[in-house]
């Protein structure tokens, strides 16, 4: 949708073009395509800080003398003020362009990561105002990328791939991103691991914004109101099912240690999340490498159905061990939920609000996480909750099935062209 120089759409391949086109297209096709690896690499480790900084804050509240709810609270303010500010930051990327929003984010987020390091978390104050400027500046990287991936890639087929390893590799920020953490936080000062958070955010946005295709990447014209992406109605309906999604997963916190308390085995309350998050990467390249000609509206119904089914083992309570290997089920229907979800949000968004689009994305998604969290407490981290909210979101899947469903005859020609 925000692309520019893309080429007009050809009424009829020849036909070896389509049998290229029908030809399945895996991770490595789009690692080899001009431009992709980098840009993937660049965007991975400038999101690497959103892993690291939950866990780095937790580190730096113990060692400043601190009680764990200060250091919760520190991420949590976080959190909110990273999912206020992609989809901001977004909307001023489809309005302004790519690299003076990158550039002036990653700067001041960096900046307030600098003065968290030389603070540290003594003065409260001081450190609460430097999260919520670090988390609110931190660049939308991620939204960025999934802008280009159309400029990148040559079919439909090497878009949906390369937003299926998107999906996949992003699993690798929450897991790189508390070890580095910890491994940092183990060898100097816990402060220090701001400074390192800084420079992985500042590098990152720096080897995207200089790449070509970040440089010829223009906005679209559009039309501005305040309501930005939000002015589509199909959006508004995908993001409520993000909502619901991202409530499964906060509940799996919960969840898991609930279950390491109940069998007295305190490595599951990390292994369960885990055990999500390595399925979840199997299951995008599995997703990738399926020829699915159903439309996009059956596959969203399609893997919210199964992403609800594949929590119901986990309700029967199994051993320990058990639960590890059944925690990969979920994650597998996760991974290809949302590599649809990333699909239908790129067909929902109207033109010139793809970044923005991705970003209320990543909101919605967290605040599901933040109001999982908070209702698996009370029910003492029961799997039933999960599933309910699984279900929740395929009812919610609905109306934005209709608003598929009428695009589809505009389905030759690619989502970010069209209008809702």
């Amino acid at each position: 949708m925000s692309v520019v120089e893309t080429p007009a759409p050809i009424e009829r391949a020849a036909p070896a073009e389509e049998f290229v086109q029908q030809r399945r297209v895996h991770w490595g096709g789009v690692l080899r395509l001009p431009y992709a690896a980098r840009l993937l690499a660049a965007t991975l480790v400038g999101r690497v800080p959103l892993g690291v900084m939950p866990v780095a804050l937790l580190i730096a509240a113990r060692s400043d003398g601190r009680g764990y709810e200060t250091g919760a609270m520190l991420a949590s303010l976080y959190g909110f003020s990273v999912a206020v500010g992609q989809p901001l930051l977004g909307r001023l990327v489809d309005r302004r362009g790519q690299s003076v929003t990158l550039l002036s984010g990653s700067v001041v987020s960096a900046a307030a990561l600098l003065v968290l390091t030389a603070a540290g978390t003594a003065n409260l104050l001081i450190a609460a105002a430097a999260v919520v400027i670090a988390g609110a500046g931190a660049p939308p990287l991620e939204g960025v990328l999934r802008a280009l991936w159309p400029a990148l890639t040559p079919t439909k087929r090497h878009l949906r791939a390369a937003l299926a390893l998107d999906s996949g590799s992003q699993e690798l920020v929450y897991a790189v991103g508390p070890l580095t953490a910890a491994t940092l936080a183990s060898v100097v000062a816990p402060e220090m691991v701001f400074s390192a958070a800084a420079a992985l955010g500042l590098a990152g946005a720096l080897v995207v914004t200089a790449s070509a295709p970040s440089r010829r990447w223009r906005p679209v014209p559009a039309r501005q109101s305040a309501q930005g992406a939000l002015r589509s109605v199909g959006l508004r309906w995908m993001l409520l099912v993000l909502t619901a999604i991202g409530a499964s997963l906060g509940a799996l916190s919960v969840a898991a240690l609930a279950a390491s308390e109940r069998h007295d085995a305190n490595w599951l309350a990390g292994g369960l999340p885990a055990g999500v998050s390595v399925g979840a990467l199997l299951g995008t390249a599995a997703w990738t490498a399926l020829p699915l000609p159903v439309p996009l509206s059956r596959q969203l119904v399609l893997t919210t159905a199964v992403f609800g089914v594949a929590w119901v083992p986990l309700c029967l309570d199994p051993p320990p061990y058990a639960a590890l290997v059944l925690a990969v089920l979920p994650g597998m229907a996760f991974g290809a939920l949302l590599t649809c979800a990333y699909q239908v949000v790129a067909e929902l968004a109207l033109p010139g609000t793809v970044v923005e689009a991705y970003g209320w994305l990543i909101a919605a998604f967290g605040l599901g996480q933040a109001l999982g969290t908070a209702a698996a407490g009370p029910l003492s981290g029961a799997w039933v909750l999960p599933v309910a909210a699984a279900a929740l979101a395929l009812f919610l899947a609905a109306p934005v099935c209709q608003r598929l469903t009428l695009r589809t005859a505009a389905d030759t020609i690619h989502p970010h062209e069209r209008s809702s």
